[in-house]
């Protein structure tokens, strides 16, 4: 069930109710409660299914998944998957083709892949597995984040070290934790394509991650991408813009604008040619393509918990959003869906 809170109605009869009550059931209606999901694919920001991530019914309740950070995954192999013609979202010219992250739990130590790690509203979490690409499934702790990783950002390490200090069962593991992920189930030798690694560690762990990968196997820059979500970061008041408002004029006229539009097309022209001609040329292409689940691992990573590791599959209410960040220095801005520092917001405010 969904509400309009905008409504006299609902504003009357939750008036008389103590303050704290309103805000208990504001906090369940209006964004009934979320989970960690992380993905390695187009559902990340730039993309075309990133919005399959937010939550819209269409009546003035729409709830934007929060971006929170990278977290580096160990034993996950990635590859890119070159779909063929007849395939659901195979899509011959003129139409813009698509290329896929199907990320494997290879199980070796030497694999490891970065996933964008999301809070997303559970009315969504359904859709999101109902609507993922071909062979990939949500499984809830075979990876596990590596919290020690350089890789892995700052928010994720402190949100989930603060979860597993406030955690029940006072779990003593401060390294790693287990959130639902993005999984490959099945391999298919006609079309996926190992992801370039982005680096190699020290220890010779190769590290992938879905939007610079792609962009090192097409030979394009993965900053056009996100040129326009650049662009409207550092002017915020653009983003407002709509055709026939005053600012619309202004927007129109900044060559920045432009520029980044163009950064956009680049990157999807370039992106469309490389995989024209990888089509063109698959059967060579493939015969170097190896089974993920046949690798002989130098070293095996960990899948699954134990009993001192914890496992985030359970919900959270908005407040208990608001809290957790809060405690570690983060502010969530639910209405744009973003994430930011305390610090931050003081710099912006005094602006």
């Amino acid at each position: 069930m969904t509400y309009d809170h905008n409504s006299a109605i609902f504003s009357e009869a939750i008036a008389g109710l103590p303050v704290f009550l309103q805000n208990l059931i504001l906090d369940v209606t209006l964004y009934p409660h979320a989970y960690v999901l992380g993905v390695s694919g187009g559902l990340q920001d730039g993309f075309p299914n990133r919005s399959n991530l937010d939550y819209n019914s269409g009546l003035k309740d729409e709830s934007k998944a929060i971006f929170v950070g990278k977290a580096l995954v160990r034993g996950y192999k990635a590859y890119l998957d070159l779909m063929q013609d007849g395939w659901r979202q195979y899509s011959p010219e003129p139409a813009q083709p698509l290329m896929n992250s199907n990320v494997f739990a290879s199980g070796c130590y030497e694999h490891a892949n970065e996933y964008w790690i999301y809070i997303v509203d559970s009315r969504v979490v359904w859709g999101v597995l109902a609507q993922e690409p071909r062979f990939l499934s949500i499984t809830p702790d075979t990876g596990l984040l590596d919290l020690t990783a350089i890789e892995t950002d700052d928010a994720v390490r402190k949100l989930f070290r603060h979860e597993i200090v406030q955690h029940l069962g006072n779990k003593s593991n401060m390294d790693q934790v287990a959130v639902p992920l993005v999984t490959a189930v099945w391999y298919n030798s006609q079309s996926h394509i190992p992801s370039p690694p982005i680096h190699i560690k020290e220890d010779g762990t190769h590290v992938t991650n879905f939007p610079e990968s792609l962009a090192l196997w097409a030979g394009i820059n993965d900053a056009d991408r996100t040129a326009m979500i650049d662009y409207y970061a550092r002017n915020p008041k653009a983003r407002a813009c709509k055709h026939g408002d005053s600012c619309h004029d202004a927007l129109m006229e900044d060559p920045h604008f432009y520029q980044a539009q163009e950064s956009v097309q680049r990157y999807w022209d370039g992106l469309r040619h490389s995989i024209r001609q990888a089509e063109k040329n698959r059967s060579t292409i493939m015969s170097t393509s190896n089974d993920p689940h046949k690798y002989k691992c130098e070293k095996y990573a960990r899948f699954g918990v134990d009993n001192e590791t914890l496992r985030v599959n359970y919900p959270f209410t908005q407040s208990e959003i608001q809290q957790s960040f809060s405690s570690i220095g983060y502010s969530i801005d639910f209405e744009e869906g973003e994430l930011s520092t305390a610090t931050k917001n003081m710099l912006e405010n005094e602006l």
